[in-house]
């Protein structure tokens, strides 16, 4: 049984029929005791690979804190980076058993390991968890679907406006214009189907046109909002 502080572990999504994008905590404080009941905790430090693509998919796993990488790495030998996981994101989903990406820390990070059988044993005793885990597959998707949108813009600009405007959608909601940047450009470059120097240099114009300013290597303060918006926006 995991041990856990406060309310334990949680799934943040945007449940059907609510009329707002914010993303809210979807579990009663019963179920994540539920989910607690079945869960192993782990503190892993970072760059820790939790699992390698193709290995038996024995667990799903919650993000208590911290922030982890999907990644596939190609035959050429280039690294893919599929997707960040945020703080009460899910992942570890698997096809025909097996994982179909590899996972690992940016972070240090604490995660809920959930062996596959005592979940589905779980959600078939609880219809109300089962359609919160739903919510929240539902969720994964939406990111899904922005992580195409993203790599399908032109502009290596854009891209990397983006890039950091869903950062900030991630970030605790009482973060001012400050966004954190945990994972390294190289990271970064993975996931934007971009070079390290296109995103350098995108980033420098960000910076040169008044747009954001660095704070030390992991901080990007937003100073002209209605222009960081509209980049990002425009596809």
């Amino acid at each position: 049984m995991a041990e856990f502080v406060g309310t334990g572990p949680s799934l943040r999504a945007v449940p059907f029929g609510t009329g707002t994008t914010e993303p809210i905590g979807l579990l009663s404080s019963h179920q994540r005791s539920q989910i607690a009941d079945i869960a192993t905790s782990l503190q892993c430090p970072r760059g820790e690979v939790i699992y390698r693509e193709g290995s038996n998919a024995q667990s799903v796993f919650i993000i208590g804190s911290g922030i982890v990488k999907l990644f596939r790495d190609l035959p050429s030998g280039k690294r893919r980076v599929m997707t960040f996981m945020f703080t009460d994101d899910v992942f570890g989903l698997a096809q025909t058993g097996h994982y179909i990406n590899s996972a690992q820390t940016i972070t240090a990070a604490t995660l809920y390991r959930i062996p596959v059988a005592a979940l589905a044993n779980t959600l078939r005793g609880d219809a109300d968890l089962a359609v919160q885990f739903l919510c929240k597959v539902t969720h994964e998707l939406r990111s899904a679907l922005r992580h195409t949108a993203i790599v399908t813009r032109r502009d290596a600009l854009g891209r990397v406006t983006m890039f950091l405007r869903m950062l900030e959608q991630n970030a605790p909601a009482e973060q001012d214009s400050t966004i954190e940047v945990p994972m390294s450009r190289l990271d970064a470059a993975n996931y934007l189907g971009l070079s390290l120097e296109a995103v350098s240099r995108a980033l420098s114009q960000l910076e040169r046109g008044g747009i954001i300013a660095f704070k030390g290597r992991r901080s990007v303060r937003v100073l002209d909002r209605m222009r960081f918006d509209t980049i990002a926006a425009a596809l």
